[in-house]
């Protein structure tokens, strides 16, 4: 059972996204002490801005102390200025792309923003584009000529030549703060875990969309692909170390604007190849339980595939997750303890995954240790780096990363998301991508 806090704080939300006129009953009767964990939670989940929009100016919050109204306010406003200015930014820098002839779509963060009422209340860390491989060494050059400087240095320390096409890169300005993820490949073709997602991708420049913010015509994914892409960005970030309400909102707010143009045939037969039925239910359930969401208001359209819906369990280890799975140092600790066990089939907790939480794939270690990317040969000194590093939490805190991981790995049971017994990858069905209807 969640809180009478988790369950107010979720009230909030519901009505931010809903513009409720009144403030949520849930709110009245709360104490001090549940205001303060209802303010930690909206700040966990980056929606702090959000929550104070909505209670801000009732006579519950106006009967808390000063100081703690003044904090709230205070990060709230801050949070709003920041998000106006690297909105302004990253617009100005996507028609700079576009002068150069490089179309990207755009994902999440911005697009996302748009769908909400208010949308500089929903922040967003970085702005994620997807490019060909073609045109990245265009967008390297643009981005290094404007002042930013790319955060994984370390894996091109001569720069990017002609041909080099990482999977992902992010740059960051150093004067601004603005941050931007470029992609060439949606996910990690070296993970096993959800590497295998990029086939449902493969034909998106194909079809794009067109979105306007603030008077700006921005190229983004096809509302199907996208709904799917936020529901596969969620499952990634659920093997890693959890996902938070705010991406369950995200997916709300997309089928809320346009579930009558989703595809909802194409959508759940998605859904079913690459084993995520269950997973959307249950998380759309949260979505029709807490925040506002239906079906029928939204024109979108079940899936025919008829699962009883038990989205508690899912609910609490969300709402205990923060934005992504960031919490706490156990929930960290345990990522690839479920990474595993979605890789391997394996359904139980067993050592391998314990030995895969402390010595993960060389991928995972060199962008973990930069310095491992630069200088190969010190990839095992990175690697006794990690152990001695789990060691030190002492036994309480390797117990707890172990239990974490442990339970965690039930959800993904529970919720049919680890690969059949037979090892056979999701996506195989049909080449692992559904053609879109000409």
């Amino acid at each position: 059972m969640i809180t009478e806090t988790e369950t107010a704080f979720l009230a909030v939300i519901r009505a931010f996204l809903t513009e409720e006129k009144a403030s949520p009953a849930e709110i009245q009767g709360l104490t001090e002490k549940q205001w303060n964990h209802l303010f930690v939670l909206a700040a966990q989940h980056s929606l702090l801005s959000a929550v104070y929009d909505v209670v801000g100016k009732t006579p519950e919050f106006a009967e808390l102390p000063d100081e703690l109204r003044r904090q709230v306010k205070t990060q709230a406003m801050q949070s709003v200025l920041q998000q106006v200015s690297r909105t302004a930014l990253f617009l100005s820098d996507e028609k700079e792309l576009e002068h150069l002839g490089v179309q990207p779509l755009v994902m999440k963060g911005i697009v996302c923003r748009s769908l909400y009422p208010k949308p500089d209340l929903r922040p967003s860390g970085d702005e994620d584009l997807l490019i060909s491989a073609k045109d990245f060494a265009t967008v390297d050059a643009c981005f290094m000529r404007k002042g930013f400087v790319r955060d994984k240095e370390t894996a091109m320390p001569n720069g990017a030549k002609d041909g080099d096409a990482p999977e992902e890169m992010g740059y960051i300005h150093p004067k601004t703060g603005v941050f931007y993820e470029i992609h060439t490949r949606l996910f990690s073709t070296e993970s096993s875990a959800y590497g295998y997602l990029n086939r449902a991708f493969s034909d998106v420049f194909a079809h794009p969309s067109r979105v306007e913010v603030q008077g700006q015509s921005i190229f983004t994914l096809e509302e199907t692909h996208h709904l799917f892409y936020l529901l596969c960005h969620s499952f990634k970030h659920f093997l890693h170390g959890g996902v938070g309400i705010r991406q369950i909102c995200d997916m709300v707010q997309m089928i809320r604007i346009y579930g009558r143009k989703i595809d909802w045939e194409m959508f759940w037969q998605l859904c079913e190849e690459y084993h995520m039925t269950c997973f959307c239910i249950n998380l759309l359930d949260i979505g029709e339980r807490y925040l506002g969401f239906s079906y029928e208001a939204s024109g979108a359209v079940r899936a025919a595939k008829k699962l009883h819906s038990d989205s508690e369990a899912l609910l609490i280890d969300i709402l205990d997750a923060g934005s992504f799975g960031k919490s706490s140092v156990g929930r960290i600790h345990s990522a690839n303890i479920t990474l595993y066990a979605a890789e391997t089939g394996m359904e139980k907790h067993t050592a391998g995954g314990i030995w895969k939480s402390l010595v993960p794939e060389a991928s995972y270690m060199k962008n973990k240790y930069p310095y491992a990317a630069r200088y190969p040969f010190l990839l095992p000194a990175a690697y006794v780096e990690r152990i001695l590093k789990w060691l030190g939490q002492g036994e309480k805190g390797q117990k707890l990363s172990i239990e974490v991981g442990a339970g965690r790995v039930e959800l993904l049971k529970k919720y049919d998301m680890i690969r059949t017994a037979d090892g056979k990858k999701r996506g195989d069905a049909h080449a692992g991508r559904i053609q879109r209807e000409k």
